[in-house]
């Protein structure tokens, strides 16, 4: 049991140190992060023309920062927030044509939580 608790405090040492600590899946339940660093995607369809698409929400930086981008079917960028140290509302919206918009979240040494859901107007 030793042996086993010892492993898994090597495992979760390693991890916080290579690519941090994530405990929650941030575009359905508040996220906590410890020492994140690299990036996740999430894919938002838009079924209809002109249909308003992205994300809202909170991130409440303790260590470091997340910026948030939301890339359209074509990969341009529409809309984006850097959060610094501090407590920030996000607001990343798009609207255009139909398709698969993309949530890009870069997180550098990034220790907080981020609190958002899906968005659609």
């Amino acid at each position: 049991m030793r042996l086993l608790i010892a492993a898994l405090a090597l495992v979760l040492t390693l991890m916080y140190f290579t690519f941090g600590l994530r405990f929650g899946y941030v575009t359905l339940t508040p996220t906590y992060m410890l020492n994140a660093t690299g990036e996740s995607r999430y894919g938002f369809n838009a079924f209809e023309e002109n249909q308003t698409v992205g994300v809202r929400g909170l991130c409440d930086v303790r260590r470091g920062n997340v910026t948030v981008r939301l890339l359209d079917p074509g990969g341009t960028q529409v809309a984006g927030q850097v959060c610094p140290k501090g407590k920030w509302a996000l607001n990343a919206l798009g609207k255009g044509r139909n398709g698969t918009y993309e949530l890009v979240l870069e997180y550098k040494d990034f220790t907080g939580i981020i609190d958002i859901s899906e968005a659609r107007e």
